[in-house]
């Protein structure tokens, strides 16, 4: 007849000659473990399960919340414009310079002319948002809009950007309405961001 093939033992290190092939451990004390095992086991997976399920929930929960998207949105937001503004001084062979103290080689951030805090809607506007150097103009000046004894300032920066087209993003910005915000919508901006992103990266 033919040997019987020894089995390893599912809880103990050591080996055994089953009497059935559905045999897994090598003696009723292996087995008694083995079942608590199985339970712990079963407990273990149903514990993960809801663990998964209420992160699943919080991050529903998450994503229906304006605060938690505008967070995500407005760094991608950011980045886009100061991209945009590198590529733009690239497209008319200049070196990009801060719009308020015309600085270059900076450490240049998404200048806001009009606050996020008090003008909501005009966040994520590209008439309201231009390359600015970030710790002495945009954070140590709070934006720099008139300038001092040694910077034009955001106002005139653009001014001297654009000329008398200078008007048309002071117009815009002050005409602008409030604009009431959707988590659906900052979402589906927030994927055209990315988008704009990685085409603005091939271009620098």
């Amino acid at each position: 007849m033919k040997a019987v093939k020894l089995k390893k033992c599912k809880v103990c290190p050591g080996e055994f000659t089953p009497r059935a092939t559905t045999q897994k451990v090598c003696s009723p004390s292996c087995a008694i473990k083995l079942v608590d095992m199985d339970k712990q086991a079963k407990a273990k997976k149903a514990r993960n399960s809801e663990i998964k399920r209420v992160k699943q929930k919080l991050k529903d929960l998450d994503r229906q919340s304006l605060k938690w998207q505008h967070r995500q949105t407005q760094p991608v937001f950011n980045r886009m414009r100061v991209l945009q503004e590198k590529v733009r001084f690239k497209s008319i062979g200049k070196e990009p310079e801060c719009v308020s103290c015309g600085k270059a080689n900076m450490d240049f951030c998404c200048g806001h002319f009009k606050t996020v805090g008090a003008h909501s809607e005009l966040r994520y506007d590209e008439y309201n948002t231009h390359l600015q150097c970030n710790r002495y103009c945009n954070k140590g000046l709070s934006g720099n809009i008139n300038g001092n004894k040694t910077t034009r300032g955001y106002i005139q920066g653009l001014i001297d950007w654009y000329g008398d087209d200078a008007q048309e993003y002071f117009n815009h910005c002050e005409t602008a309405k409030p604009k009431k915000w959707t988590w659906q919508e900052l979402e589906e901006m927030r994927k055209r961001f990315n988008a704009e992103i990685r085409r603005l990266e091939k271009l620098l």
